[in-house]
């Protein structure tokens, strides 16, 4: 046996004597964010949050984890409301700490960054530190380079600060697209050059890449401390069972290498050693 399945295994046997008098019935709220999270039935891969679950489910067998599809916003809602439900895919933020609770960290991803035509490189070597991440502040502050931005979606605190006065001021530097699957009709305005570059996570720029248009990721100085990705669930009795043992699951995961391979998949491939070291000196100077 590993050390992921020790683990893991460690953290059922732990768990299972609450079995019977504690079981309870979750709804597991999750949205179609591909790539991390696939729902397409003609999909080849699953994503890392489908895994994620394949995960949960196999280490909490005394509950009955069902899980639901909705729209994002739909999610939220629901969770606002209260009943026993339980995600994996909220960010903690103080307005949500209001609703819901969330566990220790279960593992990190690469926050969003700046997406850009490979061919385009060039153009963006002057806004490089010496790490080779973007100064998106400084790259806002030109107007020979135009960003596509989404109408509807929040990239961060600190992005969407700088953002905010572009957008409201109608600044020629920023385009704003409001569509449905935003991410997807962004990358393909990139690739027919309707502006220079835009946001996104790296791995949906490697999902929506196309064989013709290469694109290129840069993480932004601004913005390059990994994301956490923690299990939430709903405040009330219904959740209290399974809450706790989410958090303790959540940090026997952080080290799960087959959960670990299906993020780095939608990697590309000069990002993976980077995210590696990243995600070490995470784990070694957490105490969250």
């Amino acid at each position: 046996m590993n050390k992921r399945s020790a683990a893991i295994a460690c953290c059922i046997s732990a768990l299972m004597p609450w079995a019977s008098a504690n079981a309870e019935d979750i709804t597991w709220l999750s949205a179609d964010f591909p790539p991390l999270a696939m729902f397409d039935k003609d999909a080849k891969d699953i994503g890392y949050m489908n895994a994620l679950l394949k995960q949960v489910q196999q280490a909490l067998p005394q509950h009955r984890i069902q899980e639901e599809v909705l729209p994002w916003p739909r999610v939220l809602f629901i969770a606002r409301n209260g009943g026993a439900y339980c995600s994996a895919m909220a960010a903690q933020t103080p307005e949500r700490e209001s609703y819901l609770r969330f566990t220790a960290p279960y593992g990190y991803v690469y926050p969003v960054g700046l997406v850009t035509r490979a061919k385009d490189q060039d153009q963006f070597k002057r806004f490089l530190n010496k790490g080779g991440e973007v100064r998106l502040r400084d790259l806002l502050e030109q107007n020979d380079l135009r960003a596509g931005v989404a109408g509807s979606r929040t990239y961060g605190t600190k992005i969407d600060e700088m953002l905010r006065p572009l957008v409201q001021s109608n600044a020629r530097q920023v385009i704003q697209v409001s569509r449905d699957n935003s991410t997807k009709s962004l990358i393909t305005m990139l690739q027919k050059k309707r502006f220079d570059y835009t946001l996104a996570y790296p791995g949906e720029a490697v999902y929506y890449d196309s064989a013709v248009t290469k694109l290129h990721f840069y993480p932004i100085a601004e913005n390059n401390a990994l994301i956490a990705g923690r299990f939430s669930c709903t405040k009330g009795p219904q959740t209290d069972q399974t809450f706790a043992e989410l958090n303790k699951l959540a940090t026997a995961l952080q080290e799960d290498s087959a959960l670990a391979a299906s993020y780095e998949r939608w990697l590309p491939p000069y990002l993976i050693k980077p995210f590696r070291q990243r995600l070490a000196n995470q784990l070694n100077g957490s105490t969250r």
